[in-house]
């Protein structure tokens, strides 16, 4: 009751309904802190154990090895969390899960309110507004994941490099989720009672970072060199997904402007190839 509570009183104006100015924000925020042009979020999923609800086989089973419901989210530059989506069950994989959400739903029907394509700063070269993923997304004109590891060009590993630095900010989002909201660790509950608790949890997590702002710390520039990804292929990927062309050509001009003078970075290169 009290998770309710909280939620029902905080969602409003600590995690509202996005809209273009709030994803133009977050872009501006992506690319002045993390050097991603027009990213307007990065999104992953995480399994929150529980429980094994009675009469459920083997539904809320992950690849782990225990039960669970995933939470699906998009985090901002600075570890805010944009859209949330708590519930689905733990055998079910990231992309699957995306796809069924409102959030995948609404991206493809384009109601998602995200502002159109424009230029990359400094440059002539025009990509649409994406979330960054990995590689158990599919890949579509707004949401970019990293190319596969067959055959990997140096140019295509710094895209992966790139791109893994975007992503990182939900990973940091959920081990502090983990780390200082401690019930996400193991919900001894039902399945619906669980939900509840994660949604005051993620609602509190984005209240304590608009009061307490420099209480919580995510990952800085200053640690880049512990992040040596190459975006590789985790063990939820789910398979090979058909890509548009469009969807193709905006990772191509966003791979050409990761390699190019007025967008690389001084370490990048030697970073990729760790």
């Amino acid at each position: 009751e009290t998770c309710v509570l909280i939620w029902t009183l905080l969602q409003p104006q600590f995690l509202p309904k996005p809209d273009a100015e709030l994803w133009t924000k977050t872009a501006d925020g992506y690319f002045s802190k993390w050097d991603f042009p027009n990213c307007i979020g990065s999104i992953d999923g995480k399994h929150i154990p529980l429980t094994k609800p009675p009469n459920s086989g083997s539904l809320y089973y992950n690849y782990k090895g225990f039960f669970s419901i995933v939470l699906l989210a998009v985090a901002d530059a600075f570890g805010r969390l944009l859209v949330v989506d708590i519930g689905s069950y733990g055998s079910c994989s990231d992309g699957g899960i995306f796809s069924a959400s409102c959030l995948g739903k609404h991206l493809c029907e384009g109601i998602l309110d995200i502002p159109a394509a424009k230029k990359i700063p400094g440059t002539e070269l025009i990509t649409s507004h994406v979330f960054v993923a990995d590689e158990a997304f599919a890949l579509l004109p707004n949401l970019m994941k990293p190319f596969a590891r067959r055959q990997l060009t140096t140019q295509k590993r710094v895209f992966n490099y790139r791109l893994s630095r975007a992503r990182r900010q939900i990973e940091c989002t959920f081990g502090i989720l983990s780390n200082t909201r401690r019930i996400m660790k193991s919900i001894d509950t039902d399945v619906l009672p669980a939900i509840d608790s994660v949604k005051a949890i993620c609602v509190l997590h984005n209240f304590l970072l608009a009061k307490e702002p420099n209480r919580i710390q995510i990952a800085s520039d200053s640690d880049k060199d512990h992040w040596r990804t190459t975006g590789d292929t985790s063990a939820r990927f789910t398979g090979s997904r058909n890509s548009t062309q469009q969807s193709a050509t905006i990772r191509h001009t966003l791979c050409d402007y990761f390699n190019s003078p007025e967008g690389s970075l001084p370490w990048q290169l030697e970073a990729c190839m760790h």
